[in-house]
């Protein structure tokens, strides 16, 4: 035990609010510590001398400055409270606006040209089979079958496809 806990549970249990178990542990180390054993004997020969003693006058006012402070003190709290969090919580947001404007910035950009044939219908919410339709309503059986081998055909004029 330490003495400055020490000094502490010397005067609760002056008081007679300290429990029997750190009472105990306040004994053993009253009878290994001589500083302690001198404040404690300290304390109890200014309560003693204090108890015959009648209770000090307050000074005038007392009540209406004490009631002041308070209110003073409860006013000032929820700016303190504020101020607390707000120091932490200005660099948490600040860091989380920059992840969110960092993951925006570096997303690779969508274009036209890597969707598909079906995904372009989709996104203009048309009907891929309106198209094919038209392929079966032709007369002759070699433009139908022509037609539909380029209806399949998906790739663009131009463009290479690496293997």
């Amino acid at each position: 035990m330490r003495c400055r806990e020490a000094e502490k549970w010397v005067l609760r249990s002056m008081d007679g609010t300290l429990s029997s178990d750190r009472q105990s542990a306040l004994d053993e180390h009253l009878d290994r510590c001589p500083n302690c054993r001198k404040a404690r004997q300290e304390y109890a020969s200014t309560i003693a001398a204090l108890r015959g003693q009648p209770a000090a006058e307050l000074l005038p006012y007392f009540w209406n400055r004490l009631e002041s402070r308070i209110r003073e003190r409860e006013r000032l709290e929820p700016w303190t409270v504020w101020t607390k969090w707000s120091l932490r919580a200005i660099p948490v947001a600040l860091l989380l606006i920059g992840f969110f404007v960092g993951a925006i910035a570096f997303q690779p950009p969508v274009s036209d040209e890597e969707m598909s044939q079906p995904a372009a219908l989709l996104l203009r919410n048309a009907n891929p089979l309106s198209e094919t339709s038209t392929f079966f309503d032709e007369e002759k059986s070699e433009n139908k079958n022509m037609m539909i081998i380029f209806a399949g055909d998906e790739r663009l004029p131009g463009r290479r496809y690496l293997p």
